[in-house]
């Protein structure tokens, strides 16, 4: 063997996990082929009911984890002796590599040792360019920001993953890009910040320009030409954006608590770059440089504490004294009332069966409810999964989850939320409660996932989407190494058709995307009762 082992190390490990096994392998480049020497492998041993004490002879206390780790040599080997037998969960790792999507596959070890274990490494990748204005002139100092989609709580969200900057040159580049899909955006000068002690001018003196939010490909987000990033991709991105006359917005920040202030720029439904922006932390004043023509909604962040926003029009000219109030969370009611509940003594209760057994249906339900934000660049709700739910001021959507029980309305005063979900919480106004009603009890669907050409060890996912448009459709896992097999419970009665899909990031909340899809499996759920369901192709 070339080479000789850099690192073994062995932590959690007792006597009655030792045995005479080897779990050994090589961790390759998934692009090239070639071997990745000093990756970091780690071997997790999966519990099994006898470490829990479950088993023929019950241990006093569970048995401790077991994991080991070790570096490849040079040839991308790596060894592990003196295993147990069980399933043990291998990952690797090293900077400037990623571990794909569905790597981690379980390895058995039974009666003999496995030395053939192969784990891919995808190396990443970069995105450099070059932006000039309309003149030909390169643009310095402008943020770019690289954007992904992805889906939330069945809900479409584009964020930024990666903020970079252009040098004298125009040039930026950003590595270490997963791979993926991107969008480019070119928002504005550098958002930096500075801060400052006195209350005088902190300004430089002159006139300001400022650079028009743009995209690779095109001047909006839909017209953009999307960045396809595979392994190792080296991708270009050159394009030019607009310079126009930028003014400054001065004001100040008020009821300041402890912690960074974040100011931002809100056009539409985009955040866009404020330019630089100057902010006092004793006195709260504060001023944003480089900021076009047009309508905007200004707003302050500090931390998950506060929030302060107001609408703000720049029209030729600089905008002066205004005041913005931070506000700190809203605690919103959460009314729950389930009907049909059943009355179990303290005892029972402690004994919870796990979801989906015959004895939940008789367990006592609960529903909670949580706010996603709906604004870009907004700070997530905290739900407390109690009586109130603590929300800063914001738009947001609201999401139900029940167990052992199934939502009949639920509205926020005269609102019906299973109709339209959103709500806008006001800072410092008492809300009306949110209130749930529901049913005890509902139905359960089970089954499996079949197919022809699936890769073992892969993660499914099943949608229900109900036949009544004011009900929530319900995405779940299904794991290959089970079978593929899947449950639903706590359904409303009804019809309902089940989908499969080989991701999570599937747009349910669209109801454009649920009338589109093809490929589903019809059920009939019963209160109470359990439907199956085979599935054997994915939804188109």
């Amino acid at each position: 063997m070339r080479g000789g082992w850099l690192l073994l190390l062995l932590t959690g490990c007792c006597s009655a996990q030792q045995g005479e096994y080897v779990l050994a392998g090589s961790v390759v480049n998934s692009r090239t082929g070639d071997p990745v020497k000093r990756a970091l492998v780690t071997a997790f041993r999966l519990p099994t009911p006898a470490d829990m004490g479950d088993g023929p002879v019950a241990r006093p206390t569970p048995a401790q984890p077991f994991s080991a780790t070790a570096f490849t040599d040079v040839s991308g080997v790596f060894r592990f002796t003196g295993l147990a037998s069980g399933t043990y969960n291998l990952s690797a790792q090293k900077p400037h590599f990623t571990e794909p999507p569905t790597e981690r596959k379980p390895v058995q070890i039974e009666s003999s040792s496995k030395e053939d274990v192969r784990l891919d490494l995808s190396p990443l990748g970069t995105i450099e360019g070059k932006i000039t204005d309309q003149r030909g002139q390169p643009g310095y100092g402008i943020s770019v920001h690289l954007m992904q989609t992805t889906i939330r709580a069945g809900w479409r969200q584009t964020e930024v993953v990666r903020d970079v900057w252009t040098d004298d040159r125009g040039i930026f580049r950003a590595w270490d890009i997963a791979p993926g899909r991107y969008l480019v955006r070119a928002a504005g000068r550098n958002s930096s910040m500075s801060a400052y002690i006195n209350d005088g001018d902190p300004t430089n003196r002159g006139a300001y320009e400022g650079y028009v939010p743009a995209y690779f490909g095109g001047p909006t987000a839909d017209s953009a030409t999307p960045i396809i990033m595979e392994p190792g991709t080296e991708a270009r991105a050159d394009f030019s954006v607009m310079v126009q006359p930028a003014h400054k917005v001065r004001g100040r920040l008020e009821n300041l608590g402890t912690g960074d202030v974040k100011f931002a720029l809100v056009s539409g439904d985009e955040e866009v770059g404020t330019g630089r922006v100057a902010f006092n932390k004793a006195s709260g004043a504060f001023e944003m440089r480089e900021v076009l023509n047009g309508n905007y909604t200004l707003r302050a962040t500090q931390g998950n504490q506060a929030v302060a926003e107001m609408p703000l029009i720049v029209d030729g000219s600089d905008v002066e004294a205004l005041r913005l109030t931070l506000e700190g969370p809203v605690e919103i009611p959460v009314n729950v009332r389930i009907s049909g509940q059943p009355e179990l003594p303290e005892t029972r209760r402690e004994s919870l069966a796990r979801p989906g057994s015959p004895e939940s249906a008789n367990l006592p339900g609960f529903c909670q409810a949580t706010l996603h934000g709906a604004d870009p660049g907004s700070v997530p709700s905290q739900s407390r999964g109690g009586a109130t739910i603590s929300a800063l001021p914001g738009r947001y959507r609201v999401g139900i989850f029940c167990f052992a029980a199934y939502p009949v309305s639920i509205a926020l005063g005269t609102s019906d939320l299973l109709a339209d979900p959103s709500i806008t919480v006001s800072p410092g106004a008492a809300p009306a409660p949110i209130e749930i009603v529901a049913r005890h009890g509902g139905g359960m669907i089970t089954g499996a996932i079949k197919l022809d050409q699936e890769p073992a060890g892969k993660i499914m996912w099943v949608l229900a989407v109900p036949s009544v448009s004011t009900r929530d459709p319900e995405l779940a896992p299904a794991f290959d190494r089970s079978g593929g097999q899947f449950f639903l419970n706590s359904l409303a009665p009804g019809d309902y058709t089940l989908y499969a899909f080989s991701t999570d990031q599937i747009e349910y909340r669209n109801p454009e995307f649920l009338r589109g899809l093809t490929g589903g499996e019809s059920v009939h759920v019963e209160d109470g009762a359990t439907a199956t369901v085979t599935i054997t192709r994915l939804a188109q």
